[in-house]
């Protein structure tokens, strides 16, 4: 697996940055903020900071830490597990963030990384600015890494962390996760009165640039997500014995493409993720919906960073003037309209536009240089829009055409087993030219998949993506329900056993069911029970 490099610390680190950043905590407490707060330290932008500095009283360095880059924030993503007091910390901080009119956006992503099993000190930079001239924490670009060479991003929680603890603590770690998650996507309309208080202003953007796993995917829950070459996203628990986090997946996977209209939502590419343990990259996840926009570039993040600290905030994005009041007319804001409603947030969606090569609606964004250049020798008048496709080559997803070929299996077996036999028959196929043996390949790849996981975890995500599809379920009763569903499984032998063994994700074995056909109803039926 690939690790950034960082400089060590320096001498020159100021002792003022890390003096402010203690006011700063102290700050929010004076304010009524939780202290778990302090678990996410928030600085403004005055120069790098050492890690090292921000740790706890017991030494643990954050996370995640949060900087100010002009009208923006940008979170930075230092580890890919969360303690419960740092997913708490980071969903206040979000949440106060989320409604700060002065503020034009919330920027997340992961260009610094800790190695804890090295003990040279790290310094993350005030900005990605600052990256290039001073830091080398860019892996080279040259090429896209194949799959399973880029770093873990985010995984939300450490599942080995829960296993000698109680149920009650179990629980307020899933209840953090799906607090996080609201807050995220808090600037995404919500109809549900009880995710009311998650409710945003301002837009949040995320750049998953690595692997996101399970609980990580709350972190790409917001208004915009940037996909980069390096971005993945794999669902891994039910190789632990467990089933989807609480994060809503049972939701958002069988509505994929729904959003932007796209192929894929003809097809059902949920199912291949939530049941094969297929690794989307990051043609797959803009194909489907996954992730908003790509950016060809992760350098580019210094541009972006530039620009948002640069746009106007919220409050300032004003077009209109407001009306006129008669003299002498007290006004109450309280009932007030806002007339420039439909102007705030534009300018942000148009710098994305501009930043990023497509979205996931299908338009692409090219620079009108570059463009004149690829067709400098062609006479302008014959240039169709066909031939302006192939200036960025073709889209394509491989997980789409997965679940294309295998669309009848997916959607017609109602149960994990019908649907692992059907897989099996096509992976044992008699092989006659190149296209059976490209088909059986594929099959025997998500049948390996399938059996590599828990048999009773797969058979509870299979229900819950069931449940989830339902048209009156919403994302909160969807969370609700993994939540419920994940707490029975922390119970169960195979994440005891799998989480005492020590083994990585997908080399345990010894499940207590040989195969998904000896999983009884009545188990299934006991993990969904109220």
């Amino acid at each position: 697996m690939s690790h950034h490099t960082a400089a060590k610390l320096s001498s020159k680190i100021s002792a003022s940055t890390v003096k402010r950043a203690a006011e700063a905590a102290a700050g929010a407490l004076a304010a009524n903020a939780p202290r778990s707060v302090l678990s996410i330290p928030s600085s403004v932008r005055d120069g790098p900071v050492s890690i090292s500095d921000l740790a706890d009283e017991n030494g643990r360095t954050p996370s995640a830490v949060i900087r100010q880059i002009g009208a923006t924030r940008r979170i930075f993503i230092l580890d890919p597990y969360m303690n419960c007091e740092e997913i708490e910390g980071l969903t206040y901080r979000i949440r106060m963030l989320g409604n700060n009119k002065s503020l034009n956006s919330i920027l997340l992503s992961n260009n610094a990384e800790k190695n804890s099993d090295d003990e040279v000190d790290y310094i993350f930079p005030a900005s990605a600015l600052e990256t290039d001239r001073t830091y080398s924490l860019f892996e080279d670009e040259s090429s896209p890494k194949k799959l399973g060479d880029v770093w873990h991003a985010a995984g939300g929680y450490d599942t080995k962390s829960l296993l000698n603890v109680s149920s009650d603590e179990r629980r307020k770690v899933l209840n953090s996760m799906m607090k996080l998650t609201l807050s995220i996507r808090g600037s995404i309309d919500s109809n549900n009165e009880s995710s009311k208080e998650f409710a945003s202003k301002i837009p949040f953007i995320s750049v998953p640039h690595g692997l996101i796993t399970d609980g990580g995917y709350a972190l790409a829950m917001g208004s915009y997500v940037l996909a980069t070459t390096d971005s993945r996203f794999k669902i891994m628990n039910p190789l632990r014995g467990l089933s989807l986090d609480p994060v809503g997946l049972s939701y958002v996977l069988p509505r994929l493409g729904w959003e932007f209209h796209q192929p894929s939502a003809h097809f059902p590419v949920g199912s291949v993720l939530a049941l094969t343990g297929y690794e989307a990259d990051d043609s797959d996840m803009i194909e489907t919906g996954l992730a908003t926009h790509f950016i060809d570039s992760y350098r580019k993040m210094g541009t972006l960073e530039r620009s948002l600290s640069e746009l106007p905030p919220y409050d300032q994005q004003i077009l209109r003037k407001d009306p006129i009041k008669q003299y002498g007319k007290t006004d109450s804001n309280r009932n007030r309209q806002d007339v420039n409603t439909q102007y705030r947030n534009v300018a942000v969606a148009n710098l994305l536009d501009v930043l990023c090569t497509y979205d996931a609606a299908g338009q692409e964004f090219s620079h009108v240089s570059d463009e004149k250049v690829f067709f400098a020798e062609e006479d302008p008048s014959l240039v169709l829009q066909g031939d302006k496709d192939k200036y960025f080559g073709d889209r394509e997803s491989l997980l789409v055409n997965i679940a294309a070929t295998f669309e009848d299996i997916f959607k017609k077996e109602n149960t994990v087993v019908g649907i692992l036999e059907r897989l099996k028959e096509h992976a044992g196929v008699e092989v006659k030219n190149e296209e059976d043996k490209e088909l059986a390949s594929l099959a025997k790849e998500l049948v390996d998949g399938m059996e590599a996981q828990s048999p009773l975890a797969l058979h509870s995500v299979h229900k819950l993506m069931n449940m989830g599809k339902n048209h009156d379920e919403s994302l909160e009763s969807c969370m609700e329900r993994e939540r419920n569903v994940l707490l029975k499984l922390f119970e169960k032998d195979d994440y005891k056993n799998w989480a005492a063994s020590g083994a990585v994700a997908g080399e345990f074995k010894d499940w207590k069911h040989n195969s998904v056909a000896e999983v009884t109803s009545d188990e299934i039926n006991e993990l969904f029970a109220e």
